[in-house]
Formats: structure tokens, sequence, C-alpha cells
């Protein structure tokens, strides 16, 4: 199910092979590249912006938005049980998928209009081509995909400052090539045009546990493969043993250190061939989904680096500063283009700086307090130190823990699996806050300000607090930490 490039609609009428100037070029037009561009506008900058696809990269047309969508209908395959124990009959409940994916596709194109208008708005220059270094000052941008330098329709940009925002690619595994039939990427899988009786996802990170989320609500039997000894590394065991004990879709089908081998064929059906334990397992699926991380280093190439200073790290990343400055003094790189962590947040924060330090601002890129959300059944969100390394790094630890099923929020909503846990030092100072549990994406945002803003338990415990709301759980917290908890146990 394709949907059209949206460019278009903003180009302003291009004249080719003559060279122009600008203050500021940015590469890629993702979260922060589009930020980066418009915020640059917004400090009096003359802007180009150039996209080699659609505007609003991966996250916004092939990533964060149409998953969550995807995972906020199929939420209601669950809510609708809850609906019939409250007495509110629904009959028999059919699950238009084709519909499901147009509405999907609805609201992505309405973000990406968002972002054209606000470029137009702006006076972004927004130029569909394929961007090369000439050198340190110079980009050609190719029209016709060739990135060649015996392209016939290249447009050369001079500029004072470029912020490369080109974002990463799917890494591919040795044997799992995605030109195999079947075998596809996070990206691909979002567009299926019905849902798959059963899909194998290599690779048992957050992408990987939000397609069992999904897929298994609309009816998918959905098997991971993790060549690790436990899926979500990132996560504290904690986390993962929690989420994995709330639903069986996060346990049944789960293939830990496990090792995806290669592709064979059933009849037409993919099979992957895998290793545990020294045997070969053959899982097969309509689909064999490779989840296994993304990569930067495809755009590396197209840019044509070795004409400028930019350095890569040891990783093979491009390297820059805390201004996002790289080797090369006019150049910049934000986002996925400058290596890990990969989130769409961290790339829109990094584009704001950059263009401010692109208008001559001293601005600096703080990530100490970085949330990170995932997805599943129930929500998991994190921001500052585990409890692990807050014991680590301090003498006295004060945690306090607050189940879900405590919450007046969560009993009305039904949604009372879960746990919220605070972390601060001796001295009561906030240090970390773990959540799992509903609307934990939206109540981090509270924690991560408390942490930004240098907050004590004291404050969040006397900060009046809605009732009932699922916030309200940083406060019993804070109190629990304090011995002081009101309904936690």
């Amino acid at each position: 199910m394709g949907r059209p490039n949206t460019l278009l609609s903003v180009f302003r009428p291009i004249v080719w092979n003559v060279p122009s100037t600008t203050d500021l070029a940015v590469i890629g037009a993702g979260p922060g590249g589009y930020t980066a561009a418009i915020r640059g506008a917004q400090k009096g900058l003359d802007v180009v912006l150039v996209e080699r696809e659609t505007v609003g990269g991966v996250c916004l047309n092939h990533g964060c938005i149409p998953a969550k969508a995807l995972i906020h209908a199929a939420g209601f395959q669950k809510d609708i049980d809850h609906w019939n124990a409250l007495g509110i009959e629904t009959g028999p409940v059919d699950v238009d998928y084709d519909a499901i994916q147009n509405w999907k596709d609805s609201v992505v194109d309405t973000l990406d209009q968002q972002v054209l208008d606000s470029l137009d708005h702006h006076g972004v220059e927004l130029i569909e081509g394929t961007a090369r270094f000439a050198d340190s000052d110079t980009l050609h941008v190719d029209s016709d995909g060739q990135n060649t330098d015996t392209s016939n329709d290249s447009r050369t940009i001079d500029f004072e400052t470029a912020i490369i925002a080109t974002g990463s690619d799917p890494i591919e595994i040795p044997g799992l090539e995605y030109e195999q039939d079947g075998v596809i990427s996070s990206r691909e899988i979002l567009q299926v045009d019905e849902v798959p009786d059963e899909i194998v996802v290599v690779g048992g990170g957050y992408i990987g546990m939000e397609a069992v989320t999904k897929f298994t609500k609309f009816g998918a039997r959905v098997k991971i493969v993790e060549a690790l000894d436990r899926v979500l590394t990132q996560f504290e065991p904690e986390i993962v043993d929690s989420i994995q004990e709330t639903s069986e879709m996060y346990d049944d089908e789960i293939y830990t250190s496990t090792l995806a081998q290669g592709i064979e064929y059933d009849n037409g059906t993919p099979v992957l061939v895998a290793e545990q334990d020294d045997e070969e397992i053959r899982l097969s699926g309509d689909y064999i989904v490779v989840a296994a991380g993304r990569k930067p280093n495809a755009a590396y190439k197209r840019l044509r680096l070795d004409t400028t200073g930019v350095e890569r790290t040891e990783d093979g990343f491009i390297e820059v500063d805390d201004q996002l400055r790289t080797a090369d003094d006019d150049i910049m790189a934000i986002g996925d283009a400058a290596g890990p962590p990969y989130l769409a947040h961290v790339a829109a924060h990094e584009g704001k700086v950059a263009a401010a330090v692109a208008a001559g601002e001293e601005r600096a890129v703080d990530t100490e307090y970085m949330p990170t959300v995932m997805y599943t059944d129930p929500e998991v969100a994190t921001v500052g130190l585990s409890e692990a390394e807050a014991t680590e790094q301090h003498n006295d630890v004060l945690v306090g823990r607050v189940s879900m099923a405590t919450s007046g929020r969560a009993l009305t909503t039904d949604k009372t699996s879960g746990y919220l846990k605070l972390i601060a030092d001796g001295d009561e100072q906030l240090l970390g806050v773990r959540i799992v549990g509903a609307r934990a994406s939206d109540t981090i945002a509270e924690a991560t300000l408390a942490l930004k803003m240098g907050a004590s338990l004291d404050d969040l415990a006397t900060t009046m607090h809605a009732h009932p709301t699922f916030p309200e759980t940083l406060v019993e917290a804070a109190e629990a930490a304090r011995g002081e908890a009101i309904h936690a146990r």
C-alpha cells in the first residue's frame, strides 16, 4: 500500500546547473532535518532543505507514527472485551484491516502536510534530490537519483553551514537479505494489505516487541528470535519480567540465545533457519521481519564525505562535539546520521540546537535526561538513572515503588498492570524514574521535567495533582520513598 510523495506540494521552480548560495543547507527532512530547517529560518537564516524521498523521514512515514497508529487500533480488541465485561454488549466484531491501513495513512498524510505547510510558512526552500558534497562549502543535488559526477540534472549550492540529517537504514543480516521473497524490514510490515497469520521477527528490541503488541492483538501469531539471552536488553530485567508476566503474548513465542542463519522455503512459505543450543530450529511465517537495529552508513557513502574534513569515530559514525559540529568547521550532523540512540525526539532536539549554533548562538546538546519509551502493552518509559546505576554512583539510595493497581485512574480504565518506580539519592534528590503501565509515555514527560529542573522528593510530593490521573503515581512514589505513602503497597 504505497503512499504518494508529498514533496511537490511546496516545491519552488528550480533552475538546475545554476549555482546558488544559502546560509544553511540541511540534508534530510526527517524529524531532525525539518526541525533544524524551520528553526534556522525562524532565526533569520536563508535555508535550503534537501530530501530524496518524503518529508517527515522514516519516523513520520514508515516508523513511529504509523506503528503507533496501528498499535492504537489493535488496542481496541482488548478494550472491547472490557466493554462486554462492563455490560456494553458489542456483538460480533470484524476487523477491516484495509480500512485501518487507510486511516493510518490519513494520519501520516495529515502530519506530512502540516510539516510542508510549516516549511512553506517559514520560507524554507525545499528541494527533491540526492545531496552530495563537492567540498566543505559546496553541495551538488542530483534530481535524477544518479548521485554521480556525470549527472545531467544537478544543482550546485554554496553554503555557509550544512547540517547532515540523513537518518539511518535497517541493518541487513547476512543470509536474511531483503531481496529474498518474504524477507522484509520493520518499514514494510507496516504496509501489508492484510493481517498475516504468522510472522517471524528477528530481533528482540523494542521494534520487535511492538510488532508483537499490535499484530498479536489483530490475531496473528508472532514469533521473536533474539541472539542474546533475553529480549529488550536496553531495559532492566525487572521491566522485562513485568511486561512478560502481564500477557502470554510476550512469552510463549520468544526464542532467546538463538542465531538466525538463513531462509529456506516450504511450498513458497519462507522458513527461518536458526540455531539454538547447538540445535537447528525452523520457524515459518508469512513474513520474516528483520528488526535487528539500524545503521546510518549507507547515507555516508552517498554524501561523499571524503570530499570534506568530516571525520568518523572508531565505530564508524560521524564524529560531533556537544554543539553537533563535525571536524569540518562548516558541517554539522544530527540525529541518526551522528549515530545512536536512533530516537526521533533526540533528532528533533539536536536539530533545534544545531540551527541555533548555525545562527551564531552558544548552544549545546544535553541528553542527560533523555526519555525512552516503548509502546508495548503495558507501555514502558524510563528517564534518568536506574536503581542499579544509582546504587553504583551513590552511597544511599531511596526507592519508591507504586503498583498501578492502587491508582484510581488505572482502575477506572481497566489498566492496572505495571508499576511506577522513583529513585532518589540520600538527600532526596530525584535521580530516575521507571514506569511500566498505561500512559507511561505521557507520564514520563513530568518525570523528565522534574529531573531537568533538579526536583526533590519533596517537590514532587507537595505538588498538587489532579485526581484521578495517571501522573498521581509520581506523588505516591515520592511519598513511598520517604515512608509516607497513602495508597502504595
